[in-house]
């Protein structure tokens, strides 16, 4: 399968789950769903893509085909799932959408940015919970994908933590589930100019954390 490692909210439903989560590879055939909780193989799922410069989401229907548990060595927890065959209308918008990936990177030797989505610059205070300890500390960025947050104590690359985002609606703390997938310790951090810290993964919230977070960044991004 030719995939693309390309990071977009996703809303995923079957099998008795229901959550927002992320993509973090995608194909006109199928998408690997990031999640700690994973349907059973063979399940029939509702996926909601949510798509850069697109007014309305991407439904589709489709099966999972591949489950990766979490802990599996070197490979990111989630799931396959293939896409049913697609209405003509949906199939070009993710055929367009793809393209347009794809052209931004014409040549194997540039990778594709993961990343669909703007970062807003934002001072958010962040709290997670680990299998080691409870931290707190301050985001440099938000996406609609993920958190920086800057710390000189950057939790290890592919940790699971809950994570914890007071955003500025006047809300309790929105939570998710969120994988380390950037680590950059004060030493790399002084080597290569960069703010040490830890880049989260949006890995799995309800359909309330996505309603504030895309509240938030809509008044971040104007």
């Amino acid at each position: 399968m030719d995939s693309h490692p390309i990071v977009v909210p996703v809303r995923f439903s079957g099998g008795g789950l229901a959550l927002q989560s992320t993509t973090s590879r995608m194909s006109a055939e199928a998408a690997f769903v990031r999640s700690i909780v994973s349907p059973k193989e063979g399940v029939q799922m509702t996926v909601v893509l949510f798509l850069p410069g697109e007014r309305l989401p991407l439904q589709l229907a489709g099966r999972v085909t591949e489950i990766v548990p979490i802990g599996s060595p070197g490979k990111e927890a989630g799931f396959w799932v293939a896409f049913a065959s697609l209405p003509a209308e949906a199939s070009k918008r993710l055929e367009d959408f793809l393209i347009k990936r794809r052209g931004a990177h014409p040549t194997p030797q540039a990778p594709i940015e993961r990343r669909s989505f703007g970062r807003a610059p934002a001072r958010l205070k962040v709290s997670w919970r680990s299998a080691r300890d409870f931290l707190q500390a301050w985001s440099q960025n938000i996406s609609r994908g993920g958190v920086f947050v800057a710390t000189n104590d950057p939790p290890p690359l592919r940790e699971v933590v809950e994570l914890q985002l007071e955003l500025p609606d006047g809300e309790p703390p929105a939570r998710t589930k969120a994988e380390v997938v950037q680590r950059t310790t004060p030493e790399e951090a002084r080597a290569s100019g960069r703010a040490a810290g830890a880049g989260l993964q949006f890995i799995g919230g309800d359909d309330e954390f996505r309603r504030r977070l895309d509240a938030c960044l809509e008044k971040l991004l104007k």
